[in-house]
């Protein structure tokens, strides 16, 4: 399959595969439009959209680092999001318009495009505003995460626009909430075993929830967490655990495009002694980007693990745990870039070696991928 199919721009077909990156697995697209699409299939009425403007659930959010200085430094995350409005209506990126989030013409853009009210005083519009500040927020649109922060906001869209399952949402809950515990029982160490187990449990929700601060205070002052800072610094601590629990789950998918990578990437025709240099240059940064996003995120869940277990299993110094939840609100968002990128990068790749054993690619979309894949690995 992946040297008999016809040749064509492997960039267009990134673009193509854009819009079901999100089924396939990718974190960096939310195709709004196919899912919104599905809840109508399924029954949703209008009071289960995820927006009150109608258009808006036409749209398609990516995520993208940001390539203008002015809108990079206006940003507080490191990663921005894109909303694309397609000109036709099948909702596919072969032409439309684009804007990010925090883009000073949003609002202008969204009663353009969208239709959006320009009044300040629309409940509707503020409604989706809150929606798509909370869609900017997260490092990557994994369904779990996203359904989490809007049931954290109080919204209860229909369960079509989370492609998660009841049972997956509830497991990774659970693994969430079994990694809070040990928190909870060092800061109330003086609780009766009368009463342990029910009043542990109540914490740990809260602690998942992060909104009852008063109740959560001993947790606070044991890991040197000011008020201020508090519901940022636990809703970052559990999208790390989450992305912990992804990390081990796709480490065969990872593995495998690696070796791809280092042993199979090597062109089927034969070529020019210049195409190749060229090629081998191309290849050396491939992997260069590869590894480094791949390092980077075993180093930040390594730091997470040793410093958990230093302080829970082995009970020494709470220090480097202490120091890892003052910065786990930035290895949050990069953890959540790297690990997109490389989802994104290895969906790409799947677009043209499919499920053939036989994966090599001739020269031209070998070079034109890894020129792809470069651009998704590569930035800062």
């Amino acid at each position: 399959m992946g040297h008999t199919r016809k040749r064509v721009s492997i960039e267009r077909l990134a673009v193509e595969q854009l819009s079901r990156m999100l089924q396939a697995g990718s974190s960096r697209v939310y195709n709004c439009a196919a899912l919104h699409r599905n809840v109508l299939t399924a029954g949703g009425a209008p009071g289960q959209f995820l927006f009150k403007t109608q258009d808006l659930n036409s749209a398609i959010f990516m995520k993208e680092v940001y390539s203008d200085d002015e809108q990079r430094e206006a940003s507080s995350y490191p990663v921005g999001t894109k909303v694309f409005f397609s000109y036709n209506q099948k909702a596919n990126l072969e032409g439309g318009k684009s804007i990010f989030l925090n883009d000073r013409n949003l609002r202008t853009a969204l009663q353009f495009h969208a239709g959006m009210s320009a009044s300040d005083e629309s409940e509707d519009a503020q409604a989706d505003l809150k929606v798509l500040k909370i869609i900017d927020q997260l490092p990557s649109v994994d369904p779990f995460l996203f359904r989490e922060r809007m049931e954290a906001e109080g919204l209860d869209p229909h369960p079509g626009y989370f492609e998660i399952t009841e049972a997956e949402y509830g497991r990774i809950r659970d693994h969430v909430m079994r990694q809070f515990q040990p928190i909870i029982e060092t800061a109330f160490e003086d609780v009766t075993e009368a009463n342990k187990a029910v009043f542990l449990k109540t914490l740990v929700n809260k602690l998942w929830d992060a909104t009852d601060m008063e109740a959560l205070g001993p947790v606070m002052d044991a890991m040197g967490i000011s008020e201020d800072n508090a519901g940022n610094t636990f809703y970052a601590w559990k999208g790390i655990i989450y992305y912990d629990y992804v990390f081990s789950r796709r480490q065969e998918a990872w593995k495998d495009y690696a070796n791809w990578l280092n042993s199979e990437s090597r062109p089927l025709d034969s070529m020019p002694p210049m195409a190749q240099m060229k090629l081998n240059d191309l290849q050396m940064q491939w992997r260069k980007n590869y590894q480094k996003r791949w390092k980077a995120v075993h180093l930040m869940l390594s730091e997470y693990r040793n410093s958990y277990e230093m302080l829970f299993r082995d009970h020494k110094s709470p220090e480097p745990f202490i120091k890892f939840l003052k910065a786990a609100p930035k290895r949050f968002y990069q953890l959540g870039d790297c690990m997109s990128r490389i989802d994104h990068c290895i969906e790409v790749w799947r677009t043209y070696v499919g499920d053939s054993s036989m994966r090599f690619l001739r020269f031209e979309p070998l070079y034109e991928l890894g020129g792809t894949s470069n651009r998704i690995l590569g930035g800062s």
